[in-house]
C-alpha cells in the first residue's frame, strides 16, 4: 500500500490535471472575491467559504476520471497486479490520492478567500462550532464525490466513457439535488410573518398549504436529497440547516457502500 501511495504521489508531480486542478482552484478564489468586490449587496464571507463546494465536484469528476484513467490507458493498473499487489490496495491507493488532492484544492481556496477576505468583508458569522461542523461535512462530501467517481472510474476501462459518465452524473446530481431540496424543505403551514426594528421575524398566523405533497413524499425527498453529495453540499449554505448533524451518516453510509462494492467489483474485473 504504501509503495502504491509513493508511486501514485510521485506521478502528480508531471501530471497536468493535477495542476489544472490547483491552479483552477486558486482562479475560482480570486474570482470569487473580485466578484464580490465589486457587488452593490452586502458580502457574508461565510458565503465564499462554502461557495466552491458547489461546484467542486464537477472538477473532481474530470480530475479523478482522468488521472485514474490513465492507469488503464497506459497499462500502469495491469502492470500493478502483475507484480503481485492486491487489487484491494490498487483501488483504496487511488482513491486516497484523488480525495487528498481534493481536499487540498478546497483548503487551498478557502485559506485565499480567508487570508483576503477577512481585511475586505470582516470575519465570518458562523460561530466555531458551526465551522468545524461545517469542514466535517465538507469533508465527508468531497470524499463522496470522490468514491462515486472513482468507482466508476476503476470499473470501466474507457478514458473518455469514464470522463463523460463522471461529468453526466454529477450535472444529474446538481439538477435531482435542485429538484429534490424544493421538496425536502417544504412546509404542512404557509407562515404569516413580519419582521421588527432589530430584523427579527415573528410568526403571526399559519395555515396549510395547498402545495404541500404529503409527509410521507418529503420524507422520501429528504433521504435521497442527503444521500446525494450535491443535496449535502447545498445545505452547507444555511448554518441553521436541521440536515447538518444528520449529513455524517449519510456520508458515511454512501462512502462505505460505493467503496465496498467497487472493491469487490474490480476484485473480479477482467484486465486486459
Amino acid at each position: 500500500m504504501n509503495k502504491l501511495l509513493k508511486a501514485g504521489f510521485f506521478r502528480l508531480r508531471k501530471d497536468i490535471i493535477f495542476w489544472l486542478f490547483l491552479f483552477l482552484s486558486v482562479g475560482m478564489a480570486g474570482f470569487t472575491l473580485f466578484r464580490a468586490s465589486t457587488s452593490s449587496t452586502e458580502v457574508v464571507l461565510d458565503n465564499l467559504v462554502k461557495e466552491y463546494i458547489t461546484y467542486i465536484g464537477l472538477f473532481i469528476a474530470i480530475f479523478v476520471s482522468i488521472f485514474v484513467g490513465k492507469e488503464y490507458s497506459e497499462g500502469i493498473v495491469r502492470n500493478k497486479v502483475v507484480v503481485g499487489h492486491r487489487r484491494i490496495f490498487i483501488y483504496l491507493a487511488n482513491l486516497v490520492i484523488t480525495s487528498t488532492v481534493s481536499v487540498l484544492c478546497v483548503f487551498l481556496y478557502m485559506a485565499i478567500i480567508l487570508a483576503i477576505g477577512i481585511p475586505l468583508f470582516g470575519p465570518m458569522q458562523m460561530t466555531m462550532g458551526q465551522f468545524l461542523i461545517g469542514i466535517g461535512n465538507m469533508l465527508l462530501i468531497i470524499i463522496a464525490f470522490c468514491s462515486i467517481d472513482h468507482w466508476i472510474t476503476m470499473l470501466c476501462s474507457e478514458i473518455t466513457v469514464s470522463t463523460t459518465i463522471c461529468t453526466l452524473l454529477f450535472i444529474a446530481m446538481f439538477i435531482a439535488a435542485g429538484a429534490l431540496g424544493v421538496t425536502a424543505n417544504s412546509s404542512p403551514y404557509v407562515h404569516h410573518t413580519y419582521i421588527d426594528e432589530n430584523g427579527n421575524r415573528h410568526i403571526i398566523s399559519q395555515e396549510p398549504s395547498p402545495n404541500y405533497p404529503g409527509d410521507q413524499v418529503v420524507k422520501t425527498a429528504r433521504i435521497v436529497y442527503l444521500f446525494l453529495p450535491q443535496g449535502q453540499a447545498q445545505e452547507l449554505w444555511d448554518n441553521d440547516s436541521e440536515y447538518m448533524n444528520q449529513m455524517f451518516l449519510y456520508s458515511f453510509v454512501l462512502i462505505a457502500v460505493v467503496n465496498l462494492s467497487g472493491i469487490y467489483f474490480f476484485s473480479k474485473k477482467e484486465l486486459k
